[in-house]
């Protein structure tokens, strides 16, 4: 085995965000409620829509209509992914939706609107339900996503998802609310020269412990760069922590 192969990693963990959500249209859906990220990565994008070539979907969010288990949906997408034979990839997720708090199958990397009513119709399949279609304005929710991860270890700290080059993940040395690392991230973003990134909240489970870490989205990082950020965050922490 390569000391490379020793550092990449496969696991599990969670993501949480803020996203603008709003509902797609109801041709595309066959007749449930789906819900779309409107700016992704709003921090790299500076909360407008990247350019794009083709209208093809961002990250959708497949509404059901209770909680099911991370383990039932990770089997149904192992099912769904013998019949329906185009990229996507499917997570459980939840989010707030008319002020409470709603579960869904979160979909990425689906590359054409029009595959989204077979895709549907594969999971309803196997037994989940979802909420009918309503139209739903652009608004702001937290959303958690629990997600396989394929990481390379760089060591310090600083993990390569294997899947997007452009992300990363810095470890940091504890478990932050969401208030506390968005005013955090507003602080730093403030005092960095080159502050074109987008930042999210997570967890990754390794062998015996949780990692917390922080979620950096920046197609043009560099190793210096993510360093630096890091050694921001943990400077910004240990200030809060000797409070």
């Amino acid at each position: 085995m390569t000391s490379k192969e020793q550092r990449i990693i496969e696991t599990v963990g969670s993501i949480a965000k803020r996203e603008t959500l709003a509902s797609i249209e109801e041709v595309f859906t066959g007749g449930i409620l789906v819900l779309e990220n409107l700016y992704p990565f709003p921090g790299y994008y500076h909360d407008t829509i990247p350019d794009k070539k083709d209208l093809n979907p961002g990250v959708l969010f497949l509404i059901t209509r209770q909680k099911y288990s991370g383990e039932r949906i990770l089997r149904i997408n192992h099912e769904v992914k013998k019949h329906f034979r185009k990229k996507f990839d499917g997570a459980p997720a939840q989010l707030t939706l008319f002020n409470e708090q709603a579960h869904a199958v979160r979909i990425k990397f689906l590359e054409d609107y029009n595959d989204l009513p077979e895709l549907i119709v594969y999971y309803q399949d196997h037994g989940l339900q979802f909420h009918k279609y309503r139209k739903v304005e652009p608004y702001e929710s937290i959303i958690k996503v629990k997600k396989y991860f394929l990481l390379e270890h760089l060591g310090s700290g600083i993990y390569r998802d294997g899947e997007q080059p452009e992300i990363c993940y810095i470890q940091i040395p504890s478990n932050l609310k969401w208030n506390t690392f968005e005013k955090i991230t507003i602080d730093l973003k403030r005092n960095l020269e080159d502050n074109k990134f987008d930042a999210a909240l997570g967890t990754i489970f390794r062998m015996n412990c949780v990692v917390d870490v922080v979620r950096i989205y920046d197609r043009n990082t560099t190793h210096e760069k993510i360093g630096l950020i890091r050694s921001r965050y943990l400077e910004e922490i240990n200030k809060l922590r000797s409070k």
